[in-house]
């Protein structure tokens, strides 16, 4: 099982565009996989004493067991926030940490694909969250996918961009492959 994760709670994000247009490229090419919106994170999942594994809500563990801890494979969809990764895919690898660390990410391939209205597809967000990921033992996929300017790739809220569409499928491809 492969989790698409986009990295954002924000409501009507172009993240979650493309992380869904990659769950469907995932499936099309005979894979197991499943999107995580972060937007499904409630306040309430990380109380002030988060830190306390006797303290994680149990949607979180649920959230984690489902899309974390079963799976092999990700495939994380990085939107620039303020020149790096969100707030909130910082604060859910923060709270599942607390229980299970070692299997949440170790030994697990990861692709990193960054979103960006601007023009470097957010390169530096990618590196800040490849370095965390590389430091909980997940094996980053050496390329990262950046895109830029993704306005101008949707139209109707659909990726309609031959160039994109296959740019993904091949960092799909490579995925399945590691």
């Amino acid at each position: 099982m492969i989790t698409v994760i986009s990295g954002t709670n924000r409501s009507g994000s172009r993240t979650l565009l493309f992380a869904a247009h990659f769950v469907e490229q995932l499936k099309a090419l005979g894979q197991d996989a499943q999107l995580f919106d972060l937007a499904e994170l409630r306040h309430e999942f990380f109380p002030r004493n988060m830190y306390d594994a006797g303290e994680m809500a149990p949607e979180l563990l649920d959230l984690q067991h489902k899309f974390v801890l079963g799976v092999e494979k990700f495939a994380i969809f990085v939107p620039e926030y303020n020149g790096s990764y969100p707030g909130v895919l910082k604060m859910f690898i923060d709270g599942i940490s607390v229980n299970e660390y070692p299997r949440n990410f170790k030994n697990k391939h990861v692709a990193l694909v960054g979103i960006a209205s601007g023009r470097a597809g957010n390169l530096r967000g990618m590196d800040h969250l490849g370095a965390s990921i590389n430091h909980m033992g997940g094996w980053l996929l050496p390329n990262k996918l950046p895109l830029s300017n993704v306005e101008d790739l949707l139209e109707d809220g659909k990726l309609t961009d031959s160039e994109t569409i296959n740019a993904l499928k091949s960092h799909a491809e490579q995925l399945i492959a590691a």
